[in-house]
């Protein structure tokens, strides 16, 4: 979320009051990273006399059961500060029962933490946490859902993708290495380096694609389509450039139909926002999108990927409330 997002669309709720924060904390993100710096939040919160309600997490998809907890039968506005990266943000957004009356923050602890950069939250916990307090501005930022084959939907606040994003994302989630890397602040690196494998390594597949209720694109090779609300996805990665996260609208990254080595200078050049230099890549605008592939593909939302699909529905589903 850019600087002419923020000018447009931000609130300034410096005077609405503040009634406390209920904290989810994943002390094991970023190897560990969370528990340091839920510390020196701590700290902070003490000093200042914050009331707040701390929630530990300990285990996979307990996020999601705790919001919902929280967020059920709601008259006033609960306050959700996480501690975490996106797949624990992911969890939590997939609580929420209530959007009205449920604030969602964040505090930078994951190795990628795409929806703070895209958001811009500060980088410094206590910087970050200090605007909060003395500064808050609230937004409307919109959320997807995606369907696929017969799991069940699941919402997404960055993106969701099939293919070679996706791709990425199943091998890090096993990869030893990001967990080295974590330990010396060099997280991001794996995406790349997997990246760069999988390019080599990805198999061909045939799919259609509808967009809203025109006339199918057909694609004899899909190396990747994406559904984006924020820009960035993967530790960083612009593929879509122009995403508006207000809108209403998803915006999306369709690359197909390419020999290898484009697909190599393409990965290099999608960090300069170049890449839509190519014909085959392209970006599209739509309320909704629905693949249909003639094989099995891995899906994910905002890194997480539990599924692999033959059909995959994006819809541009709804808005939360998220302050800084």
């Amino acid at each position: 979320m850019g600087k002419k997002h923020s000018q447009r669309t931000v609130v300034n709720m410096q005077n609405k009051g503040y009634d406390g924060f209920e904290i989810l904390i994943n002390p094991a993100s970023s190897s560990g990273r969370g528990k340091r710096v839920w510390k020196k939040v701590k700290k902070e919160l003490d000093a200042r006399g914050v009331p707040y309600r701390k929630h530990i997490l300990k285990a996979p998809g307990e996020a999601t059961l705790l919001v919902r907890d929280l967020t059920k039968n709601l008259t006033e506005d609960c306050h959700l500060l996480v501690l975490g990266g996106d797949g624990t943000l992911n969890e939590v957004l997939n609580g929420i029962r209530d959007f009205d009356h449920t604030v969602l923050s964040c505090i930078r602890t994951g190795s990628g933490n795409d929806f703070a950069a895209n958001a811009c939250v500060q980088k410094d916990p206590i910087v970050a946490l200090d605007e909060l307090l003395d500064r808050p501005m609230e937004t409307r930022l919109d959320y997807g859902l995606v369907r696929a084959d017969d799991h069940e939907p699941r919402r997404f606040l960055i993106s969701c993708g099939v293919g070679y994003d996706a791709d990425i994302c199943e091998e890090v989630s096993r990869s030893r290495l990001k967990k080295i890397l974590n330990l010396f602040g060099l997280g991001k690196l794996v995406y790349l380096m997997v990246g760069i494998k999988q390019i080599f390594t990805r198999k061909e597949t045939e799919a259609l694609l509808y967009l809203d209720d025109k006339e199918p694109i057909k694609i004899g090779r899909l190396f990747f389509v994406v559904g984006m609300q924020h820009p960035r996805e993967g530790g960083g990665v612009p593929f879509c450039p122009e995403a508006e996260p207000t809108d209403g609208l998803l915006e999306l990254c369709l690359v197909r139909d390419m020999p290898k080595w484009k697909l190599l200078i393409a990965v290099g050049l999608v960090y300069l926002k170049k890449h839509l230099l190519f014909r085959n890549i392209t970006c599209h605008r739509c309320k909704t999108m629905r693949l249909v592939a003639n094989r099995p593909e891995w899906v994910h939302f905002d890194g997480e990927t539990p599924w692999q699909a033959k059909e995959v529905l994006w819809v541009s589903k709804g808005k939360f409330r998220f302050r800084k």
